[in-house]
């Protein structure tokens, strides 16, 4: 690790937990913050070596923390760069001008991301690869393939390096249809299930799954952001491993997925 720290500032908190994962696993140390005033606050105490920058902030938008930043000589020269899911064509050409060194969109390829990283903070193009490779490398050594179905690319992200930190191979969908399709042809070892999704929701996958003979014994652990006094009880009841709420705790998240794959808790090496 080369100590350079990165500052993250965006208020949404699945965003901060998945970047924070992702920064670490390529070894950077990370600091969060998830408002315009929080952001000038902790750069302040931090003194990052880089900022990524949402846009759309709550106490003063991304424009209004680079003008701030700017102003103050010890952060004036700390490059930043924009991650947003904002139009860039209203919004690239204004954040260059106001200093950005560059501006990406959500969601965001790991790799881009990092080669912005790098770029910023004048780093080879190869230096940082290291820790990124080996989490990766990791994930073969238990053949354990764990599915993720969320229409939320910064959330598929974001539990993709939190498992291959852990281990784990990772495969994705996106939507109901989808997540039967990948079921079928991946044969995971355990699925982790939003309800909220397109195509039908969490509970028509289950009752799917649960009908396909191959598929059925498949343990399913339901993430969400829905209400669990409405929720919880009935995912349960169809068969759910587990039940755990957004933003998930990786702790919380990877006993329930040891449990639910019967391993030992001593098996698998906590990174998240």
């Amino acid at each position: 690790m080369n100590g350079k720290k990165i500052l993250i500032v965006d208020d949404d908190k699945d965003v901060l937990r998945g970047l924070n994962v992702r920064l670490r696993a390529s070894g950077y140390t990370v600091a969060s913050a998830t408002d315009g005033i929080q952001a000038i606050s902790v750069a302040q105490q931090e003194k990052p070596d880089a900022i990524i920058l949402d846009i759309g902030l709550p106490g003063g938008d991304g424009f209004v923390v680079m003008k701030r930043l700017r102003s103050l000589i010890p952060l004036a020269h700390i490059p930043i760069i924009i991650l947003t899911g904002r139009d860039p064509v209203i919004n690239r050409e204004r954040a260059i001008n106001a200093g950005a060194q560059a501006f990406l969109q959500k969601p965001v390829d790991n790799d881009v991301l990092l080669s912005a990283i790098r770029k910023a903070l004048g780093e080879p193009e190869g230096q940082m690869r290291e820790k990124h490779y080996s989490a990766e490398k990791e994930a073969d050594t238990t053949g354990k393939k764990i599915l993720v179905v969320d229409d939320d690319k910064d959330v598929l992200l974001g539990l993709n390096a939190r498992l291959r930190a852990n281990g784990y191979n990772a495969v994705f969908a996106s939507d109901a249809i989808q997540a039967i399709s990948v079921a079928q042809q991946e044969k995971p070892d355990a699925i982790i299930l939003d309800i909220g999704l397109p195509a039908g929701d969490g509970f028509v996958v289950m009752e799917r799954l649960r009908s396909i003979i191959p598929l059925a014994h498949i343990p399913i652990i339901i993430l969400t952001g829905l209400d669990p006094i409405i929720n919880r009880e009935k995912a349960i009841n169809a068969g759910a491993q587990a039940f755990l709420q957004k933003p998930v705790d990786s702790v919380v998240l990877l006993q329930a997925i040891r449990k639910a794959l019967g391993e030992s808790k001593g098996q698998m090496r906590e990174k998240m």
